[in-house]
């Protein structure tokens, strides 16, 4: 019976071909999309949740409250995630010690430190990320040793750890323990590889080297200093219920500790009595890679997560109505079919069983081809969203599981109509061949409406990130960009390579810079008016303003011939820094006579964020590390081989690699350049899903007014006449589609936009085009079954009245 049943279940489904099509392709489409999804946020929250203790450690940040009602959970749209306080993970070493003595609750205080040194192994040189740490921090962190031991690794001062990937770079080869490479001149500064980890890739902690924390010259002459924090640090609590307890004791020894400052801090800024002023806080590792609000190696947002869970979900959502609805419509012309099997001895339960077994059927066949798209996109979502997953074959089949699961729950939604409703209708109706069936158009139309809301938001959305993106690219930032290359890590190299490339006919100008154009810089606090500000600063050479064609407002650029000694203590400074000043009396004129000049404001920054106060000071070319060089318009490739000529002559030790500042530029927004994509491509797959499904509701409309028409023809309505009336109720769906989408698009298009500190305006004609490119694709869409209606014989529909 169940052969006969699958069989029969087969035969249906390849009688409407077209219905089962549909219900395959966009059930595929928005299976592969949830299941992408499911693989994204599970790697978020896969994050450190290796670590055998990680339940246990706990990262140490202190808060610093800079306004009476600080912003301390960070909105969805927020391009910062706290407002009025400041969150810093540095920490002074005498400081760590007396908490260690004092708070019986912490276990372990594990030191971390971080910085860049050159790393040389025979004629391999390079810049490095190198992390210090305390020589049992492979013991309570679990990362993955492939050569060496975790507990000796870092007994010796003089051992190392790097990763797989280090180990091919310096050696070509993985099993390098007992190799050696230095860090400089002298015996001092060579270092044993005593082990080799895999490379973390869901780690918060990113890192190629690891040494003993008694290396780091911060640990060597600022072991006693109080007041020089560069230091992070995790904390290993005997129990993990204790963190408020712990970061309540710990608050209370630096406020006992440092009474004098936080008073002054606080008649400063003029806080309350009430508020703490500093206030420390411990994170657990496990969530640490997903608070944006604490600034520690490798982080994301919840966010993320949420937003694409939320367009997964929609899209399943219209996928699922589009099946349900159009198995609906489909069914309903089947009555002949269940009249003749009901006389043939068929029974209700026979019927039930045919009906559910042909609705999972589809899902089976639509989750696999959903899991099998999303197998062969993966690559490519992997690009678009920055990952790096790989699913093993245990994965693989959880996924498949939880898969055909939903598969069996929207067979069982699927096959309700069919199975309880037409298998109970009466038989004699289906002989006579009356297949006009009544569905209520409440229904349908709130079907077509939710599904067009959803496109036009994502529509007009998509259409907003692309103005927005448009103006960041085409707005201008205070300073020439074009044809500018860089070059980083040019230590006491940097004079030599400006006068070699002096005398070259493709070099415009070649400028000396350090704390500018890079994902850190340099900065110092300042009260005025009782506000703190932070001031950034970089050390630039006499050509920078001439590279950057930045304009003078006041006074004069730098000038070789005072030379760098006389303009020591002198600073150039931007508009917004001036500002500042000439708005303190007092401030002003205690720093008037070390202005050198006044710059035009300019964006160095992402347009996220409003442009600061910023000081320029004059330095040697050769104290600088970065040199940006700009080319003569129609000759790139030509400077681009003159600056590689150059360095192979200065700097014949190391391969260095030419960048444009049009792309470091770029790269800031990389985060919102991929939310656009996603929206983009949520939008296409979005009206493809809808339209899909409209077809079928479209079709369910037609078959409630079979008789409407026929009636009408017969009256002598013509073909123009017919086909407007069926597509006139669509356009007014849309047009109050429009309507609904229309704040709730608004709203989020303004929250998006106030992530920038600059940004496009709002306008009726992104609206207009949204609702213009969605009443296109609804008329192509609906004509196929306005036409087949309008041309239908209307005795097929009135014979039996």
């Amino acid at each position: 019976m169940i052969r006969n049943h699958i069989k029969m279940s087969f035969r249906n489904l390849s009688k409407r071909r077209l219905y089962s099509a549909i219900n395959f392709v966009s059930l595929s489409i928005a299976v592969m999309i949830g299941l992408l999804v499911f693989v994204f946020v599970k790697d978020e929250l896969s994050y450190d949740g290796f670590h055998a203790n990680g339940d246990n450690l706990f990262l140490l940040y202190k808060t610093d409250f800079k306004t009476d009602d600080p912003k301390l959970e960070p909105g969805w749209f927020d391009a910062t995630p706290d407002k009025g306080v400041e969150k810093s993970i540095s920490h002074n070493l005498p400081f760590l010690e007396l908490v260690k003595e004092s708070v019986p609750e912490i276990n372990k205080v594990i030191r971390v430190e971080g910085n860049f040194i050159s790393i040389k192994k025979d004629e391999k040189q390079l810049s490095e990320y190198v992390n210090y740490v305390d020589s049992d921090f492979f013991e309570h962190f679990s990362f993955n040793f492939l050569y060496g031991e975790s507990s000796t690794a870092l007994k010796e001062i003089k051992s190392a750890i790097i990763t797989d990937d280090m180990a091919m770079t310096l050696f070509g080869r993985v099993d390098v323990v007992g190799e050696t490479f230095s860090s400089g001149t002298g015996e001092a500064n060579i270092y044993l590889i005593s082990g080799v980890i895999e490379k973390p890739v869901n780690s918060s902690l990113e890192f190629n080297i690891v040494l003993n924390l008694a290396n780091s010259y911060y640990y060597s002459e600022h072991s006693d200093d109080w007041r020089y924090n560069a230091i992070s640090c995790f904390l290993l609590l005997n129990n993990p219920e204790d963190a408020s307890i712990v970061s309540q004791k710990i608050s209370e020894i630096y406020t006992e500790r440092f009474a004098d400052d936080i008073s002054s801090q606080r008649k400063m800024l003029k806080l309350s009595a009430f508020n703490p002023v500093v206030q420390y806080g411990l994170k657990n590792i496990q969530g640490l890679y997903l608070d944006p609000s604490i600034s520690y190696g490798k982080s994301s947002s919840p966010l993320y997560s949420i937003v694409l869970i939320g367009i997964g979900l929609l899209i399943l959502l219209i996928a699922c109505i589009n099946y349900l609805s159009i198995n609906v419509a489909s069914s309903g012309s089947r009555q002949l079919e269940v009249s003749v099997r009901k006389v043939m001895g068929a029974s209700g339960t026979h019927l039930h069983v045919q009906f559910y077994l042909e609705a999972l059927i589809i899902s089976a066949f639509s989750v696999l081809g959903g899991f099998t798209l999303m197998q062969l996109l993966l690559p490519k979502f992997n690009l678009l969203a920055g990952k790096t997953i790989g699913l093993s074959l245990s994965e693989n089949i959880q996924i498949l599981s939880i898969s055909l699961l939903f598969a069996l729950v929207l067979a069982f939604l699927a096959g309700i109509y069919p199975a309880q409703i037409l298998s109970r209708f009466k038989v004699v109706n289906g002989l006579k061949g009356n297949t006009t069936y009544k569905i209520k158009p409440l229904l349908i139309r709130s079907m077509v409406v939710f599904q067009f809301v959803l496109c036009l938001f994502f529509i007009s959305m998509g259409l907003m990130m692309t103005r927005q993106f448009n103006y960041i690219n085409d707005k201008d930032l205070g300073f020439d960009k074009e044809q500018i290359v860089y070059v980083r890590g040019l230590w006491g190299k940097t004079q030599l390579m400006k006068q070699e490339l002096a005398s070259n006919t493709e070099i415009e100008s070649v400028t000396g810079v350090n704390g500018i154009f890079t994902p850190s810089t340099s900065r110092g606090g300042i009260v005025i008016n009782n506000i703190q500000y932070w001031v950034q600063s970089a050390r630039v050479d006499f050509d920078f303003f001439k590279t950057f064609s930045i304009p003078l407002l006041e006074g004069e650029y730098f000038s070789e011939e005072m030379g760098v000694d006389a303009l020591v203590n002198r600073s150039i400074i931007n508009k917004r820094l001036y500002d500042l000043y000439k708005s303190d009396t007092a401030m002003y004129n205690l720093v008037q006579k070390d202005i050198q000049g006044v710059v035009n404001d300019f964006h160095f920054e992402s347009l996220q964020k409003s442009i600061g106060p910023f000081r320029f000071n004059v330095a040697n070319s050769n104290s600088l590390s970065d040199l940006f060089v700009k080319i003569r318009p129609g000759k790139t490739e030509a400077g681009i081989a003159a600056i590689k000529a150059a360095s192979e002559k200065i700097v014949p030790e190391r391969e260095i690699e030419v960048n444009f500042l049009n792309d470091y530029l770029n790269s800031r927004y990389k985060d919102s350049q991929k939310w656009k994509e996603i929206i983009n491509v949520a939008s296409v797959l979005g009206v493809i899903i809808a339209c899909i499904g409209l077809f079928g509701l479209t079709g369910i409309n037609m078959a409630n007014r079979t008789k409407e028409i026929g009636i009408r023809k017969v009256l002598g309505a013509g073909f123009s006449d017919v086909l407007i009336l069926l597509n006139r109720q669509t356009i007014w769906l849309i047009v109050l589609s429009t309507a609904i989408s229309l704040p709730i698009s608004y709203y989020f298009m303004e929250q998006w936009l106030s992530g920038f500190a600059y940004s496009t305006s709002i306008t009726a004609d992104i609206f207009l085009l949204s609702t213009c490119i969605c009443l296109l694709v609804v008329a192509l869409t609906v004509s196929f079954h306005s036409v087949k209606s309008t041309l239908s014989n209307p005795i097929d529909s009135l014979r039996y009245e």
